[in-house]
């Protein structure tokens, strides 16, 4: 064997800098808080654009979670990363 090292695997995903992962949860809570408090003109406007399934309305308010959740997760990870 030679004394050359060995090349590490590839990391799974993308990683972030503690200061994005931060900045982008917030921005996720931020469009998060939007979308709960968009009036019903643009829920509407929303609701059409993702209507390709004929469920806008439940698609609109399932992203809505779901940035939410995402939100949540990823401030979990970050305190957890940081906090080690």
């Amino acid at each position: 064997m030679t004394g050359t090292p060995a090349t590490p695997p590839p990391i799974a995903g993308v990683v972030l800098h503690p200061d994005e992962a931060a900045d982008l949860a917030r921005l996720l809570e931020v469009v998060e808080d939007w979308l709960l408090h968009a009036d019903d003109d643009a829920r509407a406007d929303l609701a059409g654009f993702l209507d390709g399934s004929g469920h806008g309305h439940l698609a609109a308010a399932g992203l809505a979670t779901l940035l939410g959740h995402n939100a949540v997760t990823l401030h979990r990870r970050l305190r957890k990363a940081t906090t080690r």
